[in-house]
């Protein structure tokens, strides 16, 4: 048993330098070779990127490339029509043209800044297809189901997005806990699981304080929305979806304490569960307060007939 556990553990070993290997090894390229520059994000929403040919390779490693076309991403710009926005790897090229129908841009850049086109087309297609899902997530969320969510989340990881990863780990456990599959359902239904998922999804932000932090700027209006960091906007939209459903449990009654099917318990651990994701997992103060100073108030406000805060 030994021997096969030990084999298992070499074939793992090689298996893990073969993969980094191949990593590690540098596309070769030749002249006249169309390549794809890459300028991705953190949130693939965001992502730009250009596309060229080889037209010098030096001995030091880096090529010279004729660039025609640049897609710059959604938030981003071009200083006027050809002069690329500082911070991409096109900041200070050389324009060939300015002829707003047929960029010519010319760049030297580092090899390994620089992927084969097929490859790194189809990562930037990956990602693309990625950026969709969270878009339509962080839209009306129509459709989005848990299989669909899985997609995502294996698209994140494969593609090196960790944040995106959390992103979609928290949508999909809020849509699961909904009970509606990716499809609405009453609030009356969709908030049966609520704490749990909150307490859950509290968890998972212990990790991501400076996410929670974002978050807290967009609701707290001191930050424009925006989706720069694809974990804030989940926990932003994840607000919008409590919202909406306690107001709609609110129409039912004026007094959470006789909400049809609910306790006042419930409707409590909901709050508290919303609470703990505000301060990670009480790991950090929101608007310098912990959970139990929101709980408390929570608790009084339900006890006196009336509905809590959400924040």
């Amino acid at each position: 048993m030994r021997g096969i556990i030990d084999h298992l553990a070499v074939a793992c070993m090689v298996a893990a330098m073969l993969l980094m290997a191949g990593l590690a090894q540098a596309a070769e390229f030749s002249v006249g070779e169309k390549v794809f520059v890459p300028m991705f994000q953190p949130n693939p929403e965001l992502d730009g990127y250009a596309e060229g040919m080889v037209e010098e390779i030096h001995e030091d490693g880096t090529l010279t490339l004729k660039i025609n076309k640049v897609e710059t991403g959604k938030g981003k710009t071009l200083s006027g029509t050809c002069h690329p926005s500082g911070g991409t790897p096109l900041a200070g090229a050389r324009v060939v043209s300015d002829d707003p129908e047929e960029l010519v841009i010319e760049q030297r850049l580092p090899a390994g800044d620089v992927m084969p086109y097929r490859r790194g087309s189809q990562l930037y297609l990956e990602r693309e297809n990625l950026s969709i899902a969270y878009l339509k997530y962080l839209g009306s969320g129509m459709g989005m189901t848990p299989d669909r969510l899985d997609v995502a989340i294996r698209r994140a990881r494969e593609t090196g997005l960790p944040k995106m990863v959390a992103a979609m780990q928290i949508a999909k456990a809020q849509v699961v806990s909904t009970q509606g599959r990716g499809f609405p359902v009453p609030a009356t239904r969709a908030l049966q699981k609520a704490a749990p998922m909150l307490d859950e999804v509290a968890e998972k932000l212990e990790a991501h304080p400076e996410s929670v932090e974002e978050a807290e700027r967009i609701l707290g209006g001191t930050t424009p929305s925006h989706r720069d960091d694809p974990l804030a906007a989940v926990i932003v939209r994840l607000h919008e979806i409590l919202e909406d459903q306690l107001g709609d449990l609110a129409d039912i009654s004026a007094d959470p304490r006789e909400v049809p099917g609910y306790s006042a318990d419930e409707i409590l651990a909901i709050h508290t569960g919303w609470y703990r994701v505000m301060t990670a997992n009480d790991t950090r103060s929101f608007q310098n307060a912990d959970v139990a100073f929101y709980r408390e108030r929570a608790e009084k406000a339900i006890a006196d007939g009336e509905w809590p805060d959400l924040l």
